[in-house]
Order: C-alpha cells, then structure tokens, then sequence
C-alpha cells in the first residue's frame, strides 16, 4: 500500500496547524541531530557502506548482540520486505487491525495469508510459517508482555514470529521482546527510528534476529538501500542515545488527557490505548467526511483508519500532540458534533 498510510498531509494544499494523522514524536526533529546533519551533507558525493557497518555495530552494541543479528533498512518497512522472500509460497498470520504492509510484502512472495484478532492472539492456533504481530499494535494500541510473547515462540517452535516494535517507546506499559534472542532462533524483532527521533522522511530502522537469519537477510539484502544521511542520523542518534531520547512520559500525560476529553463528546468513543495513539469509533459512518471537514474547515490532520482490515468508517486514529493542539482538535470535534 504504497497510499493510504497516516501523515497524507502532501494531499492538500493546506498550511495544517497541527497533524495528528502520524503516530511519531510530536516536537519534530532533534535541532542537535539537524545541525548535525548539516555538516554532513558534503558526504553525499560519495557512496554509503553498502552494510552500514559502523551503525550495524552501534546498534549491536545498543542492544547488547552480535553485529550479524543486526540488519540496518531503509525504514521498518522495508524490514517487512526483506523477510518475506525468505518464506516464499508459504503461509503468514497477521494479527488485526494493523499495518497493511506486513500483508502487501507477503503478496509479494505469494505467501498465503491468514488473519486473526490481534487482541486474541494467545487464544490463537498456529500453524503458519510466520507470524506477524504488531507490538504495541497499531492503529489501536494493544499489546502483549515480554511474557506473553515468549510463551507463544515457545508453544510453536516451527513458526517465526516477527515482532514490530515500532512503537515500543511510545508506551511504558511492556517492554522490548530484545531479550528473547538469546532463547529463540524463530523470532524476528523489527525496530524503526523513525517515530521516535521523528526522522520518518530519512527512512530507518532495522532487524533484530539470529545470527542464521542475519545471515540469510544480508545476503538477499540490495546494497546502498540506506542513504549516507540516515547512516549518520543512526550513528549520531546511538552515540547520544540518553540525550536526544524524548520525555515519553510527558507525552503520554498528554494523550491519556486527550483520550478522556474526546471520550466526553456525544458522537465520539474512544478505544482505551497506553500509547500516545488511539483509535476514536464515531456514532455514524463518517470518517472520511470527518477527515476532510477537519482538513478544510480547522486545518487540522487526522487519520482515516477505515482502510484498515477488520475497521470500517466508523473509525479515526488520532496521534496526541501537546496540550494547545490538542484543545484545537476538541473545539474542532465539537462543532463537528453540533453540525450532525
């Protein structure tokens, strides 16, 4: 789905004051990281390490591994299309709602797909190659422990679980499956720093796995698929890795105030989330038009979650930004709500 993902702003031609639509840190980029990168832009006349070696040991380091379990992509995304050719013409599980692209990178490998209630994963049965869980899950926020994971890796040893943690930071409920490698060879961790140092326009995360599955992804991986400026954003964020690390617990405060000020309104309930996102069930159908009505009328962002599998029109998600912003999007709601 290379259209209808959050932050579709490039649609309109509208000076948005706040975006809500993508779930990443709501400050924007680091100025330390950006002044950073400035200096570094002469190095474009050169080509990238085709590996990004000295990031691939950075992040090794970072989580305590071995550089063979790292792989360095160009965003998580293209974690989920590198390891999908590796069980091709075989059969997944996708946990939903989610995010469409653990489905499109598995059509793209004729894998045959299964979906199942992501909030009832450990009641599920699987029989599947791999299995892709979200955690905590986007668009609604649920989540599974360290426990719970380790539990399911364990009762089918013959299935591979790829655990995107994407957004691990964005909730103070669970924390990283990282651990778990040592114990497992079929689990596959997917981290992006994109949301949290808000760099989703440099494209860059990575795959966190076995030393045989490192082996195995480095191999089919393409060359110089992450650029020389995300190299030296990844470098430069793990050697400052406390100091440019966001103040989670502040934002968290904001979108737990957010949730129960929108849950106040007639036409609006909200999906209870520990994340700074969290899905909105409108009374009627009418998200899209919702979307639309918020973009034209308030220059406000916000996602239209109909397009994921298992929701419908009845659903927005909304990313909390801070206090101000906020209080523009319930003023915005509420008029909503008086014209219906």
């Amino acid at each position: 789905m290379i259209y209808g993902h959050g932050d579709d702003g490039y649609r309109y031609a509208i000076p948005f004051k706040a975006n809500f639509s993508s779930n990443i840190w709501h400050e924007g980029t680091s100025e330390l990281l950006l002044s950073y990168l400035r200096e570094q832009l002469p190095l474009i006349a050169n080509y990238p390490t085709p590996s990004a070696d000295v990031l691939t040991q950075q992040v090794a380091d970072h989580h305590r591994l071995n550089s063979s379990q790292v792989l360095i992509t160009n965003g998580a995304t293209e974690a989920f299309y590198n390891i999908t050719p590796l069980f091709f013409g075989k059969k997944a599980a996708i946990g939903i709602p989610t995010f469409s692209e653990y489905e499109d990178a598995c059509l793209r490998s004729d894998i045959k797909i299964k979906h199942f209630d992501r909030s009832d994963v450990l009641h599920t049965s699987f029989e599947e190659d791999l299995v892709f869980l979200c955690n905590p899950n986007n668009p609604n926020g649920y989540s599974n422990t360290i426990l719970e994971i380790e539990k399911l890796v364990s009762d089918f040893p013959n299935t591979t679980f790829v655990i995107d943690e994407a957004y691990i930071e964005f909730t103070h409920k669970i924390k990283s499956c990282v651990e778990l490698l040592e114990k497992f060879t079929n689990l596959i961790i997917v981290k992006s720093l994109t949301k949290l140092f808000s760099i989703p326009g440099l494209r860059l995360g990575y795959i966190l796995c076995s030393t045989a599955i490192g082996e195995k992804l480095q191999h089919a991986k393409i060359p110089w698929s992450v650029n020389t400026i995300a190299i030296e954003a990844g470098k430069y964020i793990f050697k400052n890795y406390k100091a440019l690390y966001p103040d989670m617990a502040t934002l968290l405060g904001y979108s737990n105030r957010l949730q129960q000020q929108i849950d106040t309104l007639d036409g609006f309930a909200v999906i209870p989330s520990n994340t700074n996102y969290f899905l909105v069930k409108l009374k009627t159908p009418s998200a899209p038009l919702l979307k639309d009505y918020l973009a034209h009328t308030h220059q406000l962002l916000i996602r239209d979650a109909s397009n994921f599998k298992g929701l419908g029109s009845h659903y927005i998600r909304v990313a909390s930004q801070n206090p101000d912003k906020n209080e523009l999007l319930i003023n915005a709601l509420q008029q909503w709500d008086m014209l219906q």
